[in-house]
């Protein structure tokens, strides 16, 4: 054999040796891939490894896309169900007249708000319900569809434009002058009525002060949280605050109005005899309409509509409760000891202790007077703690043994030395507590 022909060949077999030892190489790579791959399944099996894909990406492609449309499906068919129910929670309540609904006037200043309440809102639906139904039309009637060419384009409409802003203009000024108009009818009384019966209202933190500087005869009275007016009477009142924006609100009488420091507003209602179908006397509901802190949702009030007979009585009666018993005696002891600071119970606040006691309430500290309701006629009213429960022997126990557990945020159980113990309730003995409420309540 040649000498090239030898060489030749040995080039042969090293390449073959090599191609060789490349495959074997190639499979073992890929057993070892296998192996990996296999060892990676069973962990993902028995949770060790995160989800890996198996099967046709495609598949499962589809598979989540229907999962996904589903979801979307599922959560807006809820949307509506909840929607409708709110919507008819919302109807349900809005329709009821009892309580502080507006929609039940009882006075022409409720009255003739609510008509004009009533005349602004269904210009309003009308005008909506056409806007919005000619919207509909033009979506409907001038969709696209297949095939259609391209319209005509337009740019402007003089005379439309022109009648689309006249008649709005016309529609917003005609509203707006009946609107000025009735709010000037609403100044004040009309001329003819009887007499008015002046109220002094102030706005605390979070109860309500009622001074009559003359309810009859000469006669000052000053009580809380319930007002009581004579049926058929314009009742004017001035609305001022001793420490942020209160709002005075009684919906079957009148509209909303804001009390603010160092500012009076002036408004008046009357309660119509006609317009009243239960017999006298009748308690309707008041509430602070502005957010005015903590226990702003427990500032509420009462107003009883009553005959002129009823209320001269009452005014006649307004007075500190005799101390007839051992018991109204001893409870007067207890409340000369512990509450004179910041209550009054004899008549009417002396202006002097009135100003002192705002001045403790504004510069602040633990033990210092405060403005407090005055307890003249405590026994009397028929709600305790700005109107949050029933005046009785058991809820005014609750309220003089821990006033907190009634109404959160109170300052007689911040400021009052009586609630300043470990646990915050108070440190009367139960035989002072029942011998304060003979006093306060006029107990034998």
């Amino acid at each position: 054999m040649s000498p090239e022909i030898s060489e030749n060949s040995h080039t042969l077999r090293s390449n073959d040796d090599y191609s060789t030892v490349k495959m074997a190489s190639l499979e073992r790579l890929a057993e070892s891939v296998v192996d990996e791959l296999n060892k990676a399944q069973g962990e993902s099996q028995m949770g060790l490894l995160p989800f890996r894909r198996t099967g046709n990406v495609s598949e499962q492609s589809v598979s989540n896309t229907t999962k996904s449309i589903g979801r979307r499906s599922s959560l807006k068919n809820r949307s509506v169900i909840f929607g409708l129910l709110a919507a008819l929670f919302l109807f349900a309540v809005g329709c009821s007249k009892d309580g502080m609904s507006p929609f039940d006037p009882m006075g022409p200043v409720a009255a003739k708000q609510l008509d004009l309440f009533n005349v602004l809102m269904w210009v309003m639906v009308i005008v909506f319900v056409l806007v919005e139904g000619v919207l509909l039309y033009a979506i409907i009637r001038y969709r696209k569809r297949p095939g259609q060419a391209k319209p005509p384009q337009t740019h402007g409409n003089t005379s439309l434009e022109i009648t689309l802003t006249i008649i709005p203009t016309i529609l917003v000024l005609g509203l707006a002058i009946w609107s000025v108009f009735t709010l000037f009818d609403l100044q004040d009384p009309p001329e003819g009525s009887p007499e008015a019966l002046h109220v002094n209202v102030t706005g605390h933190q979070w109860w309500f002060e009622f001074e009559y500087p003359d309810a009859g005869n000469g006669k000052k009275i000053i009580t809380a949280n319930e007002l009581r007016i004579p049926v058929d009477r314009p009742i004017t009142l001035s609305l001022e605050s001793d420490d942020v924006i209160h709002s005075f609100w009684v919906p079957k009488l009148a509209g909303k109005l804001d009390m603010i420091p160092t500012h009076t507003n002036e408004m008046w209602f009357q309660a119509d005899s006609d317009k009243i179908n239960d017999d006298l006397p009748v308690t309707l509901y008041g509430q602070c309409a502005e957010l005015c802190g903590l226990s702003h949702a427990l500032m509420k009030f009462q107003v009883t509509v009553m005959d002129q007979a009823d209320f001269d009585s009452w005014a006649a009666a307004y007075g500190p409760p005799p101390t007839i018993s051992a018991r109204a005696k001893a409870g007067q002891a207890v409340f000369a000891a512990n509450c004179t600071l910041c209550h009054t119970i004899d008549g009417p606040d002396d202006p002097v202790l009135s100003a002192s006691r705002l001045t403790g309430f504004l510069t602040g500290g633990d033990i210092t007077p405060v403005p407090a309701p005055n307890l003249t006629d405590l026994r009397t009213r028929h709600t305790l703690a700005a109107g949050l429960v029933d005046l009785s022997e058991t809820n005014l126990l609750s309220w003089l043994h821990d006033p907190s557990e009634i109404k959160a945020n109170n300052y007689m159980s911040q400021r009052a030395v009586m609630y300043k113990t470990e646990t915050g309730t108070s440190n009367l003995t139960n035989e002072e507590i029942d011998a304060l409420i003979g006093y306060l309540l006029d107990l034998q």
